[in-house]
């Protein structure tokens, strides 16, 4: 053991449960359909064989990669190929378009909205984004934020597609800090008094019932008093806490 290295696990963990961390897609079915995130290419046949039974005969309109790393937008051409009719939206801020070809689609700015028939979806820039080129997205009927990698956190064997008052036990702060230092790293970097003002900023705003992170269980019940967790979970991060073990 590494100098510096607890020796004893986190209190959730359970060394009879192997521990997951998912990798989600969204799609909304209105009049027009729109898929949110496109997983990875590991996960292409089982994404593909998800939206032809959803789907069916129907076709998909829009796909959204939040933004250009395999788990996001990997599947980007290939969702293109089985549905030649569907528009690619990405971001139309930062760098790193060029990426899974994310420069051939049609680019939105925050703020533009898009009205798919019983559904109305609002791209967002991120809050807290892994890249400079990088979309998070509302949707206004079902008041849902999705976030990508934000408030993302790890389960355990045998919760895989629960929501996460579905959950064996609640998830604490530690147990999405070990996803979430990860995922954003530069977060230990930071002065955590902007980013609780953010997280104030997106609670005040858009005030979620629901919100769909793109590698964690989705929070459908007391949405923002997990955002309120989060401050937490940065506390922890900036502080060092466990840290010492993610490096």
């Amino acid at each position: 053991m590494s100098e510096g290295l607890r020796e004893d696990p986190p209190d959730w963990y359970d060394p009879d449960r192997l521990v997951h961390v998912c990798n989600n897609a969204y799609l909304i079915v209105g009049d027009e359909t729109l898929l949110y995130d496109t997983v990875s290419p590991g996960a292409r046949e089982q994404l593909m064989d998800g939206l032809d039974e959803v789907l069916g005969e129907r076709g998909l309109d829009y796909v959204v990669p939040s933004h250009p790393e395999a788990p996001h937008a990997g599947n980007a051409n290939a969702l293109l190929r089985r549905y030649p009719d569907a528009t690619l939206l990405s971001s139309a801020y930062g760098r790193g378009e060029e990426l899974y070809y994310l420069d051939q689609g049609r680019h939105v700015e925050a703020g533009e909205t898009l009205d798919l028939g019983g559904y109305t979806v609002e791209f967002l820039r991120a809050a807290f984004p892994d890249t400079a080129f990088h979309i998070w997205m509302k949707e206004h009927t079902s008041n849902t934020l999705f976030t990508a990698d934000w408030m993302g956190a790890p389960h355990v064997d045998g919760e895989c597609l629960l929501f996460s008052d579905e959950l064996d036990s609640p998830l604490s702060p530690a147990q999405i800090l070990e996803f979430q230092a990860r995922a954003l790293r530069w977060l230990q970097y930071c002065d955590p008094e902007p980013v609780f003002d953010t997280i104030d900023d997106l609670i005040e705003t858009h005030d979620p019932d629901i919100v769909c992170p793109a590698h964690g269980t989705v929070y459908r019940e007391d949405a923002t008093g997990y955002m309120e967790r989060m401050k937490t979970v940065i506390e922890m991060i900036t502080t060092g806490e466990r840290l010492a073990e993610l490096k």
